[in-house]
């Protein structure tokens, strides 16, 4: 078994969630001091490593490291060993090209530019990229620019995918809740349905956004909704849960702007109490023009398709690129013939890990470009 693959599964098979990858920082540690290394925590359960090749500017390289509470549903030997987690997002193959490229660089005695490799907890939950920033890092080694990879099966296996400008979108969670009045079903007239206001709320909270005439694309969404105790009972209580996708603060002020205002004017009418709660989560993944650019010029030898429109998916990279430039890349890994078809945080997803060379060849590459 060669090292990329040795590393993938046995990474594999340790899967955690944010904040509790402690059996994976730990294998972390061990496989980069073997290659000589001196790896430093951050953010709690991170990792990153510093090389110094004597020049003033510093690049760096990012691989996320959690996994997600999925149980694993893959006739393979190398199976999660934690029932119940699942390493569903290729964040362990992330974490394979990153050490195969810490594993080249170990043998590169000069550079044109230092290189930070940064190991990230928690990028599903909470967003481990926010605090790695909060440290200072790229301050203190003076970094100028990121680079990331993303496995995604929706593309063919070694295609590359990107975009100038916003590439994915931010995302804000949304917790709205209606309090109303209780009283027996059979009292008509009586009590305040929260139920009923909750359901009317949301029917007018999409058509009020429609009516802006929005440019962007956006998505406003409700996923989940809870109310009520008993079935002949008015429900006094009703919380939503949702999610709001936008590419530009603009635009997530201004549907949230609507958002309140709705809510003011259900107060006054019905008679109810609303307690919006909006959290903003991860800004928009913005890739500088000029790093795609010389992505595109660097990597000519791969297929590469840049997107027409954004994804509305989301990605704590984000963060980084509010700090300095960065370009955040998908490489392809569908393979039809070895039934490598299932999606992200799908419970089947895998991919062949031939396709991790390739990630780590466009390190190299662009590495060596500057």
């Amino acid at each position: 078994m060669d090292k990329i693959t040795k590393f993938r599964r046995e990474l594999h098979q340790i899967p955690e969630t944010g904040l509790k990858e402690f059996k994976t920082q730990a294998y972390l540690q061990n496989e980069l001091t073997k290659m000589g290394y001196t790896p430093k925590p951050i953010a709690s359960t991170g990792l990153y490593v510093y090389i110094d090749y004597k020049c003033e500017e510093t690049i760096a390289f990012r691989s996320d490291i959690d996994g997600l509470p999925i149980k694993e549903n893959n006739d393979i030997a190398f199976t999660s060993k934690h029932d119940g987690y699942m390493h569903a997002c290729g964040h362990d193959g992330h974490m394979s090209m990153l050490l195969g490229f810490a594993d080249y660089l170990s043998q590169k005695e000069n550079l044109n530019r230092n290189v930070l490799l940064i190991f990230q907890p928690a990028e599903e939950n909470p967003g481990g990229a926010k605090t790695i920033v909060s440290t200072g890092i790229f301050k203190d080694y003076n970094v100028k620019e990121i680079y990331g990879i993303h496995l995604f099966p929706n593309f063919i296996e070694g295609t590359l995918i990107t975009r100038k400008n916003a590439f994915m979108g931010s995302v804000t969670n949304l917790d709205i809740e209606i309090h109303g009045e209780s009283a027996h079903a059979a009292m008509k007239g009586e009590g305040i349905d929260a139920l009923y206001y909750a359901s009317l709320f949301y029917t007018e909270l999409v058509k009020a956004v429609e009516d802006l005439n929005l440019e962007e694309n956006y998505i406003l969404k409700i996923g989940k909704m809870y109310s009520g105790s008993v079935r002949n009972i008015v429900s006094n209580y009703t919380k939503l849960e949702g999610t709001m996708r936008t590419l530009s603060d603009e635009t997530r002020n201004l549907i949230t702007t609507t958002m309140y205002d709705l809510k003011n004017r259900f107060e006054n009418l019905y008679g109810l109490k609303i307690i919006l709660n909006d959290v903003f989560m991860y800004p928009t993944v913005m890739n500088d023009p000029s790093l795609v650019d010389n992505l595109k010029s660097v990597l000519s030898d791969y297929e590469i398709v840049e997107l027409e429109e954004p994804l509305m998916i989301s990605e704590d990279f984000s963060f980084y690129q509010k700090e300095i430039k960065g370009v955040f890349y998908f490489l392809g890994t569908k393979n039809t013939e070895l039934g490598y078809t299932y999606l992200l945080h799908n419970d089947r997803f895998n991919f062949d890990e031939k396709v991790l060379y390739k990630g780590i060849d466009t390190y190299i590459k662009l590495i060596n470009s500057y």
